[in-house]
Order: structure tokens, then C-alpha cells, then sequence
């Protein structure tokens, strides 16, 4: 018996008649788009988070079934239903999440869970060795998850980390790694402004985009 099978049911029963061309552009799975291949129904997310609410209780056997699935909400919701039952079992859900990686692909599945898991999980132990490895792998999104997991960090006024991995990646090739580390200052100059001004008066070199982003706020001010 698929294990599965209740929750992608749930799932199905809400896949819309056409899937927008808005979201499918949003997250690339066009051809030639890093999303390339991907199925997706094009589910609005509040109600994938109902469904996770609504099956909170399930097993992480069956998160892990879920999160290797190829239909992109079946991942989606299976990270959900992670970041909730995160505290009540961090290392095990750490583990899931590091060998399931290859599945996390794509900026929402790393935007929904980075900061709950890996984030949280180095924060609390005061180890960054898991966001140091992933930054060192030669993948956009395992570079990614590094990236966003330091939000924790932020929130919690430690931004030395973020700094760094930063001015690592100033001029990774790719524009959603450049965009992350422009999202994560952004976060920083809503606490601490200067010390973005700093960081750019430090690199002039650094991408529009990493800027645009990261200053944003700055200029709302």
C-alpha cells in the first residue's frame, strides 16, 4: 500500500483545471528553465499548508515518501509538515532533510524550509558545519539552502555569518544566488542599516541585483 496515497489524494482533489503560465514562469519549469521537468498543478500555497495542518500526525517515513515525490506540492507540502514537527525531533529531521537535497529543487522549497530546519538547527546547537558544507557543494540549490538558512541568525541579531557567505557569493553565476544574498541584507538593514552601507562601500563591485534587493529597504526609510 502507497502511504502516500491519503495526502496526495487531498492534494489532486485541489489541482486547478490549467496551471497559470504565471507559475510556471515563477519557478522556471519551462523548457531551458532550472525547473525543467518538474510537475506541478499550480496549487495556491495557503491551501497546501491546510492540507499539512490537516496531516500533521503522519509519520516522518511518510514526510520523506512525500518530499521524494515527483509532483513539486507533494514536496512542498512534505517540507511543511517538517518544519512542524521540527522541534520535537531536530537531528532525525536534519538527517531527512540532508539526503533529500536533490528533491529541494527549486527557490520555494528552499525558501519554505532552509530557515526551519538547517537554520534553526545550527542556530540552536551553535555549529554552522551543516550551512559551511552545503555552501562548499558545487549546487545552486544546496548553495542556496546555506544562504537563506542564516535568517535565524539574523532574526536572533548575529549577522556575521550572513556577511560572509555573502561576500563568498558575490559573484556566484547564478541570479537566484545573487537575489538570495540581496533578500538575507535586505533582512539585515531592517535592524542594522549601516552595516549593509558598509558591506557595499566594502564591495562596489557587487551585482545590481544583490543590491537592489539588499537595499530596498534602506531607501524605503
Amino acid at each position: 500500500m502507497d502511504e502516500t496515497r491519503p495526502i496526495l489524494d487531498q492534494i489532486k482533489r485541489l489541482k486547478p483545471p490549467t496551471v497559470s503560465a504565471f507559475a510556471l514562469r515563477s519557478l522556471q519549469i519551462v523548457p531551458g528553465g532550472y525547473g525543467e521537468g518538474d510537475m506541478l498543478y499550480g496549487i495556491p500555497v495557503p491551501l497546501l499548508r491546510k492540507i499539512a495542518k490537516n496531516n500533521r500526525s503522519v509519520s516522518l517515513r511518510i514526510c520523506e515518501q512525500l518530499l521524494q515525490h515527483s509532483l513539486h506540492e507533494a514536496r512542498y507540502t512534505a517540507l511543511v509538515l517538517l518544519n512542524e514537527k521540527f522541534q520535537s525531533n531536530p537531528h532525525e529531521i536534519l538527517e531527512i532533510y540532508l539526503r533529500n537535497t536533490k528533491f529541494i529543487n527549486n527557490w520555494d522549497l528552499v525558501d519554505v524550509s532552509a530557515p526551519h530546519i538547517v537554520g534553526k538547527f545550527c542556530l540552536q546547537t551553535g555549529n554552522n558545519d551543516v550551512i559551511s558544507k552545503l555552501a562548499d557543494k558545487e549546487n545552486l540549490w544546496e548553495n542556496r539552502v546555506a544562504v537563506v538558512a542564516t535568517l535565524p541568525y539574523i532574526k536572533s541579531e548575529q549577522f556575521a555569518l550572513t556577511f560572509q557567505l555573502c561576500e563568498r557569493f558575490l559573484h556566484h553565476p547564478h541570479p537566484l544566488m545573487r537575489k538570495a544574498c540581496g533578500w538575507m541584507l535586505r533582512e539585515i538593514s531592517k535592524r542594522d542599516a549601516e552595516s549593509v552601507l558598509e558591506f557595499f562601500r566594502k564591495h562596489p563591485d557587487s551585482p545590481s541585483v544583490m543590491k537592489g534587493y539588499a537595499l530596498e529597504w534602506v531607501k524605503k526609510r
